[in-house]
């Protein structure tokens, strides 16, 4: 049985038994406390809490999922993955543990013709543990005991397991959790570690999950660690795509089976000899599916956050590639079997094709030269090495300072070729050249940033007026291999401030090229340009940017035009927000980018779906009125006489800029605002949530009628 029959017998099944089918959000969450959406209960968290009321109390979703827990453990066994297609299922409030445990029997065992004397079960063994869980007791779950009992399951194949195993939740600190009981499919008695006392919960390989059928979510852990009945039950199973697969084609290994099968294949067929080593090549399929369904949701690879873990991906990819004995570029015709096999179900594959693969060519190119050298050196460290496969961790540091390898490329190098190391050692000649970094003023920027460039002169901003600038001159540069930070004496990029991002873009040189990433401005006004070399440098050739050059700047248009509809249309939601709410409404806080509104302000309780609905149609009647955005540059005090709204008392210069919406909003900011509201797109809020005793965050976008 095909993976894509797979997927749609399950869609089936639960559509048939009255679930509400819902789209797989995507892999970033909108929630930037939360890295990436590791499971479908991300997107269901508002109906487990009560905060969004659901048409259907019944739910289904194949929901795109992606965790870096396992990252280490991939291609060493054939059931760990970065990405995966969580199959899901929801009861809220409507049934609970004998349907969630007769459904999920039902579909294996009659739809799915798995031998039921292949599966074995666990439940939750209970606890008291005074110390971990605030003194709480919480009970064996004897009731999916004696459920699976009633429906075949002998008593010997019924496992009880531990908290650590059998108790799920809450995503965060704090939220709705409960136990939870799982499936098991028994590979056989020959597999795995051969102990008779073998059973699930041991880490080998006979016992697979091949089902969670049933997270029973009765409980609410609080910010003490306390859990207490929740008024309500919830129901969360969840089934790895590509585990159930495994099982139903009868192959040891998820990359066996048809959902990885194009993709492996086209990683041999790029090299030209008869690979053989499977852990190489399963790491860079599982790396470049990933990858792929990463980029077509909205992430760049970069040195922060999300674009760190995706570089990072990209980059151990590229090590595989150099063990296997391919050449570069290679991973982008990878991504495109992934996308050829993908694309029915995720349209989005398709429609970012050029996106994905320019972006993968782009960091292909740029640690190209940096890996292969550094690779030769580890070589010829290794060769040295005779019998004793121990690398000194001052060998490591060489390989890190002089030669740019990732520390944790490094380790996972040397960890393919069981070589330890001596990273202790590793950590103190990082730290000293820090430590001496610091005196000698060359040192990464952030903190520091205020001192660092303190006596560079103010960065003069023509950015208002126009978006490309020819002739700027270079005043200051940082080269920190990875990246890039400068500082022009004039520029057309907009600093990250008053709670917009900072422009992208960029910036061309004698033979270079920089893709500006951000910008960030000191107190004092000097902007600090961070991006990375592109093609130019990145080909082998010599140039690279420095202090005196002459540059031209080109900031990227559709980022600022779709930035400046979004922070104007935040000043729409804020005048709204007092109209709906009250006078007393004052914003706490705002992030606003090219995609998204991040909106605080001072509120003691949830809106209500009727004031929800208020604010959009409020602020969407006043976008359809054709509104001229209109800036007006004036003293304090004349702005003051105005009436215009003071959000932040006390934090501006004598001249400012004023930002006038119609009759319907006016506002101090130093943002980019222009045009005319006809062409921001329909105003929608996507979520809203606390953040913090009495701040109300509400997120929002703008999407094209």
């Amino acid at each position: 049985m095909e993976g894509s029959v797979v997927r749609e017998r399950f869609i089936k099944f639960f559509t048939d038994n009255k679930h509400q089918l819902y789209k797989s959000s995507g892999l970033i969450p909108d929630d930037e406390s939360i890295l990436f959406t590791t499971a479908g209960m991300v997107q269901m968290m508002p109906y487990l809490m009560r905060e969004k009321e659901f048409e259907n109390p019944r739910v289904c979703s194949v929901q795109k999922s992606f965790r870096t827990v396992d990252i280490d453990d991939i291609g060493s066994d054939g059931r760990h993955l970065t990405f995966f297609e969580m199959l899901g299922s929801w009861s809220f409030g409507d049934y609970y543990k004998k349907e969630a445990i007769s459904l999920a029997y039902d579909l294996l065992v009659n739809h799915f013709k798995i031998d039921k004397d292949k599966l074995w079960v666990s439940i939750f063994e209970g606890f008291q543990d005074s110390e971990l869980h605030g003194g709480n007791i919480i009970p064996r779950d004897t009731e999916s005991e004696e459920l699976w009992e009633d429906i075949g399951i002998p008593k010997s194949k019924i496992i009880a397991l531990p908290f650590k195993d059998n108790f799920w939740g809450p995503p965060g600190l704090t939220g709705p959790c409960g136990p939870s009981t799982e499936i098991y499919y028994d590979n056989g008695k020959d597999k795995g570690c051969l102990k008779p006392t073998c059973k699930p919960g041991c880490s080998c390989d006979r016992f697979v999950e091949i089902w969670n059928a049933g997270v029973f979510m009765e409980y609410y852990k609080d910010e003490n660690s306390r859990f207490s009945r929740l008024p309500y039950t919830n129901v969360d199973t969840g089934a790895g795509l590509e585990r159930l697969t495994a099982v139903l084609q009868n192959v040891d290994s998820v990359f066996k089976t048809d959902l990885f099968i194009p993709i492996v294949d086209k990683i041999k067929s790029n090299v030209s000899s008869n690979i053989k080593n499977e852990r190489s090549i399963n790491i860079i399929a599982d790396h470049v599916r990933g990858i792929t369904f990463l980029i077509a949701d909205g992430l760049i690879p970069s040195n922060e956050y999300r674009g760190y873990v995706l570089r990072r991906l990209l980059r151990r990819a590229m090590v595989q590639v150099i063990q296997i004995g391919g050449e570069f570029p290679f991973l982008s015709s990878v991504a495109e079997s992934v996308i050829l096999k993908y694309s029915n179900f995720y349209p989005e594959l398709s429609l970012n094709k050029d996106k994905i693969m320019k972006e993968i060519d782009e960091e292909e190119i740029k640690f190209k030269n940096v890996l292969e050298k550094g690779m030769k050196k580890l070589d010829s460290m290794v060769e040295k090495l005779g019998s004793v496969k121990h690398l000194k961790g001052e060998d490591m540091f060489k390989l890190h300072d002089t030669y740019g390898l990732n520390i944790e490329i490094i380790k996972d190098i040397l960890n393919s070729k069981n070589i330890s190391f001596d990273e202790t050692e590793f950590d103190n000649l990082y730290k000293i050249q820090q430590d001496k970094s610091r005196t000698n003023s060359s040192f990464t920027l952030g903190k520091n940033m205020e001192i660092e460039l303190q006596n560079i002169q103010n960065t003069e901003f023509i950015g208002y007026q126009d978006l490309n600038l020819k002739g700027a001159k270079v005043l200051y540069v940082l080269d920190l291999g990875d990246e890039i930070q400068f500082v022009l004496d004039k520029t057309p990029f907009f600093a990250e401030g008053g709670g917009q991002k900072g422009d992208i873009g960029e910036v061309r040189g004698n033979g270079f090229s920089i893709k500006v990433k951000n910008v960030k401005k000191t107190k004092k006004g000097v902007y600090l340009h961070i991006g990375e070399y592109m093609d130019a440098h990145s080909e082998g050739k010599e140039s690279s940017i420095s202090e005196g050059d002459i540059v031209d700047c080109f900031v990227d248009q559709e980022s600022r035009i779709k930035t400046s509809y979004n922070h104007s249309t935040a000043h729409l939601l804020n005048k709204a927000l007092k109209v709906i709410l009250g006078d007393q409404i004052s914003q706490k806080g705002a992030y606003i980018d090219d995609h998204r509104i991040r909106f605080d302000f001072n509120f003691q309780r949830q809106l209500t779906d009727d004031e929800i609905k208020k604010i959009e149609d409020l602020i969407n009647s006043e976008i359809n009125k054709n509104l001229d955005v209109k800036v007006k540059e004036m003293t304090l005090k004349e702005a003051e006489s105005l009436g215009v709204d003071l959000i932040f008392k006390g934090k501006y210069s004598t001249k400012v800029r004023v930002i006038e919406i119609g009759d319907f909003s006016m506002e101090l900011c130093g943002g980019t605002h222009f045009g005319n509201t006809k062409d921001f797109g329909k105003f929608k809020i996507t979520k809203q949530e606390s953040a913090g005793k009495g701040i109300r965050r509400i997120r929002a976008e703008l999407s094209k009628n």
